[in-house]
């Protein structure tokens, strides 16, 4: 309405969707610009009024529909230029160019970046994972209120079941040239070409670990502690990422999933019949005593070195 030039919008046409639309009708992801999009969308359909304007101060608490004629006319003769990136461009790269571009009053997570450029059957199945009520209860997230939680709207609950999924099987012990955000969507981008068989099998999996480990430890499962002569001290977090690398993979690294999860029904409508005493409390808090695992799971999440020696711990631990 002041003529004030729009910052361009930033989208990536969808193959993978257009495959599924009507002959002639493309679907895009917006790289950046969403909020812009959003805000004129919701405003010209009367979802929003205008409120706190120091310019045009007259039409504060108007909404589309009550604005002078001629302002409706601005608003409607106005474009948006859009750019386009080539839909083929490879995943990693779209990645890149979406973090450069995210620069903007509220900067996207990780994984909510990999969620917008690397979209496919597996990453909606570890967003239907990092829902599952066990899983949430060891993560500190309460149901009754999940959507509020600071990890679940940064994706950060989500990006956990992906870490899962990337380390296990040997996965953490592989070197890389590329950083380990890099790691994780490639990891995404190459288990999205799975079939539909071999990710119910791997959702299976994920959730009997999980389940197996409520039952033997509780929804503190994934606390840090500090501990001497083989008693918690201080239960220093409720929650650490790096004590849930280590215990989670640790513990699929040692035991057959995919043989666990043969019953995994039955155990899921009968969670007290659950494997006990494969790892107690007790166990883990032996890893606490020992100052190396200690200082593998402070600081930096990502270290490659402090992940190799946690879920290596665990997994003697276990053995």
């Amino acid at each position: 309405m002041l003529n004030i030039p729009i910052p361009a919008i930033f989208i990536s046409q969808d193959i993978d969707v257009d495959e599924e639309t009507e002959a002639e009708v493309s679907r895009y992801t917006v790289i950046d610009g969403q909020q812009r999009l959003t805000a004129i969308f919701e405003f010209m359909t009367g979802q929003l009024r205008l409120t706190g304007l120091e310019i045009l101060k007259e039409i504060n608490d108007c909404n589309y529909k009550e604005l002078p004629p001629f302002l409706l006319r601005r608003l409607e003769e106005r474009t948006v230029k859009c750019l386009r990136i080539d839909s083929t461009i490879d995943p990693q790269v779209k990645y890149d160019i979406f973090e450069r571009l995210n620069t903007g009053s509220i900067k996207l997570e990780a994984q909510e970046l990999r969620n917008a450029v690397a979209r496919g059957k597996f990453n909606d199945a570890i967003k239907e994972l990092s829902k599952f009520s066990v899983f949430r209860e060891m993560l500190q997230i309460s149901e009754n209120d999940a959507n509020s939680n600071a990890k679940v709207k940064k994706m950060e609950d989500v990006e956990l079941v992906l870490r899962f999924f990337a380390l296990r099987n040997g996965g953490y012990k592989i070197s890389r040239k590329s950083g380990f955000k890099d790691f994780l969507t490639e990891t995404l981008v190459d288990l999205n070409k799975l079939d539909e068989t071999e990710i119910v099998q791997m959702k299976r999996e994920f959730k009997i670990c999980m389940l197996t480990i409520y039952a033997n430890l509780g929804k503190y499962a994934f606390s840090k502690h500090r501990v001497e002569g083989g008693v918690s001290i201080k239960r220093m977090s409720t929650f650490n990422a790096a004590v849930y690398d280590a215990i989670a993979v640790g513990f699929a690294e040692v035991h057959d999933l995919k043989a666990m999860a043969q019953d995994f029904d039955f155990k899921i409508s009968n969670p007290d019949n659950t494997e006990s005493n494969i790892i107690t409390e007790h166990m883990t808090y032996s890893l606490f005593e020992d100052s190396g695992f200690f200082e593998s799971v402070s600081g930096s999440v990502n270290d490659v070195g402090k992940i190799v020696y946690r879920v290596n711990a665990v997994v003697e631990l276990l053995t």
